[in-house]
């Protein structure tokens, strides 16, 4: 057994915001979020990247973010 299991249970939850802070909802991931990174799976968009992000307080075991959002479609 290694010290780095994967999981497919997300660890963190991202609060979107697009870059006039509009909410845009909220995804929940199995990663954190990165600066350029570009990913899918937002509930107004289809392709977002991070602008930047803030961690907030950890509730119920999980990691929780603001992240604001580029909207690309």
């Amino acid at each position: 057994m290694s010290d780095r299991e994967v999981t497919c249970i997300p660890t963190t939850t991202w609060y979107l915001f697009d870059e006039k802070e509009k909410p845009l909802g909220q995804i929940y991931r199995t990663g954190f979020p990165e600066d350029g990174l570009q990913f899918e799976g937002g509930q107004r968009f289809e392709t977002g990247e991070v602008v930047s992000f803030a961690e907030l307080r950890a509730t119920c075991s999980m990691r929780r973010f603001r992240v604001v959002v580029r909207v690309l479609r």
